[in-house]
């Protein structure tokens, strides 16, 4: 039998995480809430109250264009984030980010990389002016602080997920495997400088990033 408190627990989280005006605050509420039902090996349907056969679902990213931000690493970030998260992702139409799998899973992976893809341009944004300023070389700038920005959620992320043993769900995996077996590949690389003072600076930013999503709750 499962811990009442920790199942109350979790359903507070994933009420505020569905009902708070605050992105960061919402956003963390989800990520706690996961963490303790990986932790506890609590299963949505313990949550609910009610036996539930999790649908696969697809969510589609779509992104503004001219907005200044760098746009290529998104393919790079939603492959950190689906690594993490318990879903697969892909690309469509050129543009697209696709997250793929259970629906609860789907619904944080999509709150996560939001979050994490406006986080780290408007940081990547601001070391680039602060180089301006400085009068400093800043060609390929916010690509290379980007890249130290992803290099720092792994840290964070890949070690959770390694502690928390989190994997994709076998029927997700097995689904993926057909629904993708007529796929195309790309190359997500993007092209950065040698600068590794915006390496570092991106990277303890990302760890940050990855750090700052924590909350706790009473139950």
């Amino acid at each position: 039998m499962k811990d009442e408190k920790i199942i109350q627990k979790i359903r507070n989280l994933l009420d505020l995480a569905n009902n708070n005006p605050s992105e960061h605050e919402a956003i963390a509420a989800a990520l706690k809430a996961q963490e303790l039902m990986a932790k506890y090996s609590v299963e949505i349907s313990e949550i609910e109250g009610r036996e539930i056969d999790e649908e696969i679902v697809q969510e589609y990213i779509y992104f503004k264009e001219n907005t200044g931000y760098c746009m290529k690493w998104r393919f790079q970030l939603a492959s950190i984030i689906a690594d993490n998260f318990k879903v697969r992702t892909f690309r469509n139409n050129k543009k697209t980010v696709v997250f793929y799998g259970f629906r609860s899973d789907v619904m944080i992976a999509t709150q996560v990389f939001n979050y994490l893809f406006e986080a780290g341009n408007k940081l990547s944004c601001k070391y680039y002016y602060q180089c301006q300023r400085e009068g400093k070389e800043t060609r390929g700038v916010m690509n290379t602080y980007l890249m130290g920005f992803m290099r720092g959620l792994e840290d964070v992320l890949a070690k959770q997920c390694t502690a928390l043993m989190i994997v994709v769900p076998q029927k997700v995996q097995d689904s993926y495997k057909e629904y993708s077996k007529n796929f195309k590949t790309f190359n997500a690389g993007i092209t950065y400088s040698g600068d590794i003072d915006a390496y570092n600076q991106g990277r303890e930013d990302g760890r940050n990033a990855a750090n700052s999503r924590s909350i706790e709750q009473s139950a």
